[in-house]
């Protein structure tokens, strides 16, 4: 079995069980370590409801594959998820319920955080996330581990430019937040405007000057300790957590 581009290759019970639930109709097969393992009880149920093949394969063969470590021994192979393109971005917001929030991620390089972003997106109902198609990590095998089935639940939008999105936000009533440590005000102390587009910068550099020119408030959270910065996917889900209690 080789790597397919035009595929998606699922590790990890949290994805696979999320990836059966919401479409197991894009399901080729999959693959177990052990086919009799209770842990495996729920994967075995549904793809049996759905009639899908389920194959015995070794732990090594699914790291070969997909090149991580914590695979869990399952891995569904399945048609690749099409992400919505930049074209289609108005048209999205304008079904979008206007209290909610959308992610924007400047840049994101490292696949564990876009995953872990994602899983928090899903737990707040984040209503999309954009990233840019280039200078951004891909949606791969990591990605969809970290995030436990949240790449299924969470749309992502891909675009060639922030900040024509961000216009496109803003032609669209959306507020645009951007997160930085330059930003006087502490992200507790913001009434905030919906809707409400939030800006995060990627792990390096942080927000680039020409995306903070284009927001419309800035934010930080303040630090009491001595550490000096959070990790991106941390200070994400801080962030969220605190729009989210403020505007529901």
């Amino acid at each position: 079995m080789k790597k397919n581009s035009s595929k998606d290759n699922v590790v990890g019970i949290h994805a696979v069980r999320i990836l059966l639930k919401i479409r197991p109709f894009d399901i080729y097969e999959i693959y177990l370590s052990d086919k009799d393992s209770k842990k495996f009880s729920d994967i075995s149920y549904e793809a049996e409801k759905n009639n899908i093949t389920i194959q015995k394969i070794s732990n090594e063969k699914i790291f070969n594959i997909t090149n991580v470590k914590s695979h869990q021994g399952v891995l569904a192979i399945a048609k690749k998820k099409e992400d919505i393109p930049e074209k289609d971005l108005a048209s999205f917001l304008k079904n979008k319920v206007k209290n909610q929030i959308v992610l924007i991620l400047d840049e994101v390089s490292d696949p564990r955080n876009f995953g872990a972003c994602l899983r928090i997106c899903d737990a707040y109902n984040v209503s999309a996330v954009i990233i840019k198609d280039h200078d951004s990590v891909n949606v791969n095998e990591t990605v969809r581990k970290v995030a436990a089935g949240a790449v299924e639940t969470t749309p992502i939008i891909k675009v060639k430019n922030i900040s024509r999105a961000i216009d496109v936000l803003k032609k669209n009533d959306y507020w645009i937040y951007g997160a930085t440590d330059r930003a006087s005000d502490d992200v507790n102390d913001i009434i905030f405007k919906n809707p409400i587009a939030l800006i995060i910068g990627g792990e390096s550099s942080g927000l680039r000057k020409k995306t903070l020119e284009n927001c419309d408030f800035t934010l930080k959270i303040n630090m009491n300790g001595v550490v000096e910065s959070l990790n991106m996917a941390v200070a994400t889900g801080i962030l969220i957590n605190t729009i989210y209690s403020k505007i529901k």
